[in-house]
């Protein structure tokens, strides 16, 4: 009998959350907690994290690059974005691990993520430091909340849903 991909997907998953309960979080920057924990999550869910026309870091996806003016290229920078078939679909705003407390405190990070996803004109925006995740559809209404990494496990199949790749594909096929 072979593995699904999701059953790969959530022994991945689980081994992250496994490394995330033996670090200590105030050693981990955002850039550190970005290489070490998210972009690995997002490989698990089926991301191709080393092809930058589907994950783009710290800039715009390059199908956009040349379109946006100069002057908004600071301001609206997006931590990452996430396409697919060439079409902005995701886009993240990282924070470091050991943010403290919770990482939607403050609600110009909300705002700017916001604004980010309004102009990238993307399904989901993304605001995380692994330890917690919030979902958002492209208006801001919250969809998703995962408080603490051993969700990801026990609540798979909304993570499934909502983050993977596969899922994505058959959403925006239907």
């Amino acid at each position: 009998m072979s593995v699904s991909s999701k059953e790969i997907t959530r022994s991945k998953i689980g081994s992250l959350v496994k490394r995330w309960t033996e670090t200590r979080a105030g050693d981990f920057t955002e850039q550190d907690t970005a290489t070490n924990f998210i972009l690995p999550f997002l490989e698990a869910l089926g991301w191709n994290i080393y092809d930058v026309y589907e994950v783009k870091q710290w800039g715009y996806p390059v199908i956009l690059k040349k379109s946006v003016p100069v002057e908004e290229r600071s301001l609206k920078k997006p931590d990452c974005v996430v396409s697919l078939n060439n079409k902005p679909y995701m886009v993240f705003e990282f924070k470091p691990l050991a943010d403290g407390g919770a990482i939607d405190r403050y609600t110009h990070r909300i705002d700017r993520l916001k604004e980010k996803a309004q102009y990238l004109n993307v399904v989901y925006a993304i605001l995380t430091n692994f330890t917690e995740t919030i979902g958002y559809d492209a208006d801001g209404n919250e969809l998703i909340r995962f408080k603490r990494p051993p969700e990801y496990t026990e609540r798979f199949d909304e993570l499934w849903k909502f983050l993977s790749k596969e899922a994505a594909v058959l959403r925006v096929s239907s």
